[in-house]
């Protein structure tokens, strides 16, 4: 067994990730570090970070491009910073849609490991949260959470059963103004850190309620507020295509109306559709 220093650990991963990037022909390298003014503030609930950015221009030569931003702390062992920076690269245009990206993040992060290096295929669904600014304002890990149960549902329905349900996730002051609950609301007494959309064991039950009438209301950070749940909001003045049914053009007149985002599974055809400022953003 060789033991390293500390020290070494990050120039290690380096070389490491430099090495795995030829050999699977990556486009990129991305490194991830706390910026050094940050390294001893720990009252922000934010983290102050360096992302160098080494785009591929010939075999074992690249380019570098480095930029700061800000991330939330992560929790022990979580990959959703390097995600949210990964959708950060997209947006500002370092990365395109297809390629292959090499991640290196070190322990200055703090996500318990002494470093970590992972390889990302950017993909259209997460190319696509990503150029349509999906993850604005909500956490980017409860975006793609929705979609892949809205896909879920869309491929597979319930038992055997189609199902048309819907997500709203904004701003939980703004998206309860317009909504009605018709219904019980099974969430309603659970705790926020019990209701989390994210949780791989709530799957099963969200996958059950979807067969309610009416949709998800899931605040910006992934609390489930209700399911069962009725929009009450005007849809006059929409520009959406002809044969969009009741669900599909209340979840467009919401996302007009607030900066939230919409996510509605079409029983009939099977699609998942995306809905931002009143309109069709992505049809999955």
């Amino acid at each position: 067994m060789v033991y390293t220093k500390e020290g070494q650990i990050s120039s290690i991963l380096g070389v490491a990730a430099t090495k795995i990037a030829n050999e699977i022909n990556a486009n990129s390298i991305i490194s991830v570090e706390r910026t050094a003014s940050d390294i001893y503030n720990d009252s922000s609930p934010y983290y102050d970070v360096k992302v160098s950015i080494f785009k591929k221009i010939n075999i074992s030569q690249y380019a570098k491009a480095e930029y700061k931003t800000k991330i939330k702390k992560p929790e022990p062992g979580s990959i959703v910073p390097l995600r949210e920076i990964l959708m950060d690269a997209i947006s500002n245009k370092y990365i395109a849609k297809g390629e292959k990206v090499v991640c290196i993040q070190d322990e200055s992060v703090s996500t318990g490991y002494k470093g970590m290096l992972f390889i990302f295929d950017v993909n259209n669904l997460f190319f696509d949260i990503s150029a349509n600014n999906l993850a604005e304002n909500i956490n980017s890990n409860v975006i793609e959470t929705v979609i892949d149960i809205a896909l879920e549902l869309s491929k597979y329905g319930r038992e055997g059963k189609k199902v048309g349900t819907a997500f709203v996730i904004g701003n939980r002051e703004n998206i309860l103004k317009y909504s009605k609950q018709m219904i019980i609301n099974p969430f309603a007494n659970l705790e926020d850190d019990k209701k989390r959309i994210i949780d791989t064991n709530l799957r099963e039950t969200i996958k059950e309620f979807s067969q309610l009438d009416g949709v998800f209301l899931v605040d910006n950070e992934g609390v489930i507020l209700s399911s069962g749940t009725y929009l009450d909001v005007d849809t006059e003045g929409l520009d959406l295509p002809q044969g969009l049914g009741t669900r599909h053009r209340n979840c467009a007149a919401i996302t007009a109306k607030t900066d939230a985002i919409a996510v509605v599974v079409s029983a009939s055809g099977g699609k998942v559709k995306v809905f931002k400022n009143g309109r069709i953003v992505m049809t999955i």
